[in-house]
């Protein structure tokens, strides 16, 4: 487990050790507000009194300023900001955490040394290391949870445990923390089987399941459940009530499922985020509203998913599944994949990171479909001989190639441009607020406008114009901040000096300009 966490962060650090990744996806800014929030020792933040100007993606302002997403994932990137001072450390930490979790888990279902062999698939994946390890908005730490919920599966029904009893609750616990449908999901299946066993002949006595598995497991969930709500009351007011149910309710048009229909639109105060919410949030709900349209979807998520979790030669192994069929401990494996697959299919999205939590029980079946390839060759299949190796050696491969693309990569998107133009500001004396305008053909995911957890008290500031009397009301709560506007969507970005302001005077030349 040790080596497998070890070589994770390595190869995590590595590919950061070429260039720092910037966020990018509107997931991982929010992400960052959270983790922000989390390492100044606060849960939330109050409302600003110019939140209206800060409106953004994923952000909730009322009745309280922070991300709308469970506390997980801010809560590893605030470790990462403490300890190792930036928050791209804590995405190491958590794929380090998923490749030793993974080990651990099939060491409970297969011999030691083809466990080990699992958890260096997870911790030298190529797609794991760069969409998970190398961005901010995570996959590792629900991997990392379904890991410790299905290997404590086995071991319990084996030999139940107080220390893993505790171990698969706390699986539990940092799903809902991180993804919580899919944890619910990945959960249902896994107390289903617990509680199939705990009323079959093979069961221990009652004593032995109160103490060792009924106790523990609700004392972690108690706690667990208590520390969420505790959250969000503090965010929202209500401890029932999520984050992102109140980013919904505010600003959601496209329904979470594809058998519900939309609401009414709310009343938005700006026309990028209006356009974005009636536009592409809402064209993959649309689609799926017809069987083709829905058929031709999924078929695009399916090949998107195979892709990230199965690239290079480890779809090789799963050939080997008409054995592993006939194999009765993997009943589990599949009803549980099955019923998570169709699950997530009436989901108008499928990304990667949405089947994190189910990720460990295909690496089960990784392995299992590896070690099927070993006993072909022993009864003279030559063929298999060289599987497995070959197999290793592709995956090592994969990964170097990947890492060599990425350092030779000449970043020149626009979050580059939006980092750069950062590191100008902060470089530049003062405080500064950036007022953003964008132009008429504006790609919605190219969003500048997010902002410190301190809003006050942030180096820059970045703002949206809303007319004459609001903007002025903001220039004169920020009267001693630098101002400037922006056109971020102009072929070379720059940011100019906003004309007409007394303060502006100390600036040497009102046209004075900072090129990203």
């Amino acid at each position: 487990m040790l080596v497998c966490g070890v070589v994770a962060l390595l190869v995590g650090a590595a590919f950061t050790a070429v260039r720092a990744p910037v966020p990018k996806v509107h997931d991982e800014f929010s992400y960052l507000l959270a983790a922000d929030t989390f390492a100044q020792g606060k849960l939330t933040n109050p409302t600003h009194p110019m939140w209206e100007h800060f409106e953004t993606f994923h952000v909730i302002q009322k009745p309280s300023y922070t991300s709308k997403y469970q506390p997980g994932q801010g809560l590893i990137l605030a470790l990462g900001s403490t300890i190792g001072g930036h928050p791209i450390v804590g995405a190491w930490l958590a794929s380090a955490f998923a490749a030793a979790a993974v080990c651990w888990m099939l060491q409970g279902w297969v011999p030691g040394r083809w466990a080990l062999l699992g958890g260096l698939l997870v911790a030298l994946h190529g797609m794991i290391q760069v969409r998970w390890s190398l961005s901010f908005w995570g996959g590792s730490l629900p991997m990392t949870g379904g890991a410790l919920m299905f290997g404590a599966l086995p071991r319990i029904k084996q030999q139940p445990k107080f220390a893993t009893s505790l171990l698969m609750a706390s699986g539990a616990i940092l799903l809902a923390a991180t993804r919580p449908f899919e944890g619910f999901l990945v959960g249902t299946c896994a107390a289903t089987a617990i509680v199939v066993w705990m009323f079959s002949k093979r069961r221990p006595a009652w004593k032995t399941l109160l103490t060792q598995v009924i106790m523990p497991s609700m004392l972690v969930l108690t706690a667990g459940i208590l520390s969420l709500g505790y959250y969000n009351w503090q965010v929202t007011g209500d401890p029932l009530r999520m984050p992102y149910q109140v980013h919904e309710s505010e600003y959601g048009l496209s329904p979470l499922f594809l058998w519900k229909t939309p609401g009414k639109e709310p009343e938005y105060r700006h026309e990028v985020m209006r356009a974005f919410q009636t536009g592409w949030a809402m064209q993959d709900y649309q689609q799926q509203q017809t069987l083709l349209g829905w058929l031709s979807a999924k078929v695009i998520g399916l090949k998107e998913l195979l892709w990230f979790f199965l690239g290079g030669a480890l779809w090789v192994p799963l050939l080997m599944v008409w054995p592993m069929l006939a194999r009765r401990q993997l009943c589990f494996v599949w009803i549980t994949l099955a019923f998570f697959l169709a699950a997530e299919l009436t989901v108008p999205w499928m990304y990667p990171h949405y089947f994190a939590p189910a990720a460990p029980l295909l690496f089960l079946l990784i392995v299992q479909g590896m070690r099927h390839l070993a006993t072909a060759s022993r009864r003279g299949h030559t063929w298999a001989r060289l599987a497995v190796p070959v197999i290793i050696f592709l995956q090592c491969a994969t990964t170097t190639l990947l890492f060599a693309k990425y350092a030779s990569w000449q970043p020149d998107s626009w979050e580059w441009n939006r980092a750069k133009v950062v590191k100008q500001l902060e470089n530049t004396p003062g405080k500064h607020l950036v007022l953003v305008e964008y132009g008429p053909q504006h790609f919605g995911h190219a969003e500048w406008v997010y902002n410190h957890a301190d809003i006050d008290n942030a180096k820059v500031v970045w703002a949206r114009p809303m007319g004459a009397a609001k903007d002025a009301e903001l220039l004169e709560y920020f009267h001693d901040r630098t101002v400037w506007q922006i056109n971020a969507d102009a072929e070379q970005p720059q940011i100019l000096a906003y004309p007409g302001k007394s303060w502006q005077a100390r600036l040497s030349h009102s046209t004075q300009q900072l090129r990203p």
